[in-house]
């Protein structure tokens, strides 16, 4: 059997443990608006060895173990929440989530999208969803920044217990919205003008359940499906604020691009590359939110 059909029947691994959490969006919303009387006008979440607005004007910062009743277990993911201004006179301030809750860690449906409903309940107009993603478009370099315009869900606990060929036969949903194409076309001014290296994509990125990196067999697959990049995140976000009254685009820092006979690096390598993208993707935002 190959390694791409063994991967189309149910997983025989066991669920990791639940990890607890035990709040609920009201109980973060009434955290968070003490925090902040005035509602951020955007707010950011960080994947893996994402670091920006690191020394905001008038912050305020609190542990997610104090917001949310547990924290992140993944490096590069400090499980810190700052609300703070860009200028010493904006009227409002933005949000940034240091970090993320993955499934692969033991955290239900629930917990993961918890940050992202209590957001929408906080009235945030704008999202930016961040993640660190391995490139199945061989065209894409390290330290390369996607905006997703479409996803697979391929990471819902179901498939667990159903294995993943009823998701594969279905479209890939659709997630490119008025602010993706305006943080497009500023990304593009932006490497123009500030000469960046970085090069600014769009694609197709497919959510697994990991942690683990894919089988050959398993991206020749993803990329006949037109899949252009790998993570274990971002959509149950993507999917918990569609339909709200939050506009939301998300960015896949690509960390790895995979090719035959070359040896894929570890988290230390998705760091790294994180820092390269950082710096882009605050002067991406500082450019947005200063139109």
């Amino acid at each position: 059997m190959s390694p791409s059909q063994n991967y189309l029947k149910p997983a025989k691994q066991q669920t990791p443990p639940q990890k607890e959490v035990t709040v609920t969006v009201d109980d973060v919303l009434a955290i968070l608006k003490q925090l902040s009387p005035v509602v951020p006008r955007c707010a950011i979440v960080l994947g893996s060895g994402l670091q920006i607005f690191d020394n905001l004007y008038d912050s305020e910062s609190i542990a997610y173990s104090e917001l949310f009743s547990a924290s992140p277990g993944v490096q590069g993911h400090s499980g810190m929440l700052t609300v703070g201004k860009l200028e010493p006179t904006d009227s409002a301030p933005i949000a940034v989530f240091r970090g993320r809750f993955h499934l692969y860690e033991g955290h239900s449906w629930s917990d993961v999208t918890l940050p992202v409903r209590s957001i929408v309940a906080w009235g945030v107009p704008k999202l930016f969803l961040t993640n660190a993603a391995g490139g199945v478009n061989s065209s894409f370099s390290v330290a390369d920044i996607m905006v997703i315009d479409a996803f697979r869900n391929c990471l819902a606990p179901a498939f667990r217990e159903t294995g993943l060929l009823a998701a594969l036969q279905e479209p890939a949903t659709p997630c490119k919205n008025g602010l993706s194409d305006k943080i497009f076309e500023l990304g593009n001014l932006l490497v123009k003008e500030e000469g960046f290296k970085n090069s600014l994509r769009r694609g197709t990125y497919v959510g697994l359940q990991g942690p683990n990196y894919e089988t050959h067999a398993e991206i020749e697959m993803y990329r006949r499906l037109h899949v252009d990049a790998v993570g274990m995140s971002t959509v149950p976000e993507l999917e918990s604020v569609a339909g709200t009254d939050t506009e939301a685009v998300a960015f896949s820092v690509i960390t790895n691009v995979w090719q035959i006979d070359v040896p894929l690096g570890g988290h230390a390598e998705v760091l790294e590359a994180g820092k390269s993208a950082s710096r882009f993707l605050e002067r991406l935002f500082e450019k947005y939110l200063s139109l």
